[in-house]
């Protein structure tokens, strides 16, 4: 069973990666609107979940001792 998904934490975590998103674009001088810095940042934020939690499946699958 998966652990519930904190939706605020979530939209935290994509408006701040947004943000930071906007202002590597504008330093670098790459057009792209604020829609697209929350779309990439949702998409970014949702793989690195997967990851995450991946990579946790897998430690504990491989050692039978963790809880």
């Amino acid at each position: 069973m998966s652990p519930a998904v904190n939706h605020d934490a979530f939209d935290a975590a994509v408006t701040a990666a947004a943000q930071r998103i906007a202002a590597y674009a504008d330093k670098h001088q790459i057009p792209i609107t604020p829609a697209q810095c929350e779309d990439l940042a949702g998409i970014v934020v949702r793989f690195a979940e997967g990851f995450v939690t991946g990579v946790s499946f897998a430690a504990h699958r491989d050692n039978p001792f963790a809880e």
